[in-house]
């Protein structure tokens, strides 16, 4: 169960504003106009039960969710960690999430590409129907999109 309040009707996002994919990915999620949580890890710390929830949502270990080959991340090469060690680790550390976390009901996405957080908006190709690999696309309006 997880600790997060966590409603179909409103995105969650855990983000660090220090990361460049970090600001991106808010410019996605201010732009849809939907009901949004942001939490600023560089500014709000999360609690250690909050970290948990999210790796378990994630189905990811702790340190897998953290970018440890960043330039910034202290030296953690090789090493093996205890999720206590990971949680001291993030908290001193904020700049160990590079990848946004994306929490809507009982999804949970950790963001790679900024574009990606378009999942939970249900926007697909601006509505384009997809063609084959080599047809040239319909640029006829679709009438079965979500948002019409």
């Amino acid at each position: 169960m997880s600790v997060l309040a966590t409603d179909k009707r409103q995105l969650t996002l855990i983000y660090n504003s220090e990361t460049s994919l970090g600001k991106q990915t808010v410019g996605y999620v201010e732009s849809s106009g939907d009901k949004i949580q942001m939490v600023d890890i560089s500014k709000t710390s999360l609690g250690d039960t909050v970290w948990v929830s999210l790796a378990e949502g994630l189905n990811k270990p702790l340190g897998k969710i953290l970018a440890t080959d960043h330039p910034d991340a202290p030296e953690i090469e090789g090493a093996n960690f205890s999720t206590d060690d990971w949680l001291k680790l993030i908290k001193k550390n904020p700049v160990l999430l590079q990848q946004p976390i994306a929490v809507n009901g009982d999804d949970y996405l950790q963001v790679d590409t900024p574009s990606r957080i378009l999942k939970f908006f249900d926007v697909d190709t601006a509505g384009l129907d997809k063609k084959p690999l080599g047809e040239e696309p319909s640029t006829d309006a679709n009438d079965e999109e979500p948002f019409v």
